[in-house]
């Protein structure tokens, strides 16, 4: 006796259909959810790097006999210090200034970054396709 795909789904609910209509609900869902770790993750390597930026330009700004006020010489340490992983372009400013830190005198660097985003509409505080990004560096002058 032969047995049919009819005879053996006989006892068992007719759910065939069910499993493939759940994959097509719950895909875009997870692909939005991967596609939102990508992104963060993109966005947490941006402001490590521009973190890092900050950091190399105020040590070379505090460094004895830099001239502070040759603001094109200070953008290219910024970008060179960005470049490996971020666009220089998209390097919007670099700002110094003069603090004191206690009785001693600092260098304060801020950098200012607008970093395309893949996904938009899962990253709060973004502006059209850009999220702005802000690292700042202190260092004593030496």
């Amino acid at each position: 006796m032969k047995s049919t795909k009819l005879s053996r789904l006989r006892g068992r609910p007719r759910v065939l259909g069910q499993t493939l209509i759940e994959f097509v609900v719950t895909l875009p869902l997870l692909t939005l959810l991967l596609f939102a770790i990508i992104q963060y993750g993109f966005i947490f390597g941006a402001y490590m790097t521009l973190r890092h930026g900050a950091h190399m330009t105020a040590r070379t700004v505090s460094l004895a006999g830099y001239d502070a006020s040759n603001t094109s010489n200070t953008t290219a340490v910024a970008t060179a210090a960005i470049t490996p992983m971020l666009d220089p372009s998209n390097l919007t400013a670099v700002n110094v200034t003069t603090a004191m830190v206690g009785d001693l005198s600092a260098m304060s660097v801020q950098l200012n970054y607008n970093l395309p985003l893949i996904v938009r509409f899962v990253v709060p505080n973004a502006s059209g396709n850009n999220l702005a990004l802000k690292a700042n560096a202190t260092y004593r002058k030496n």
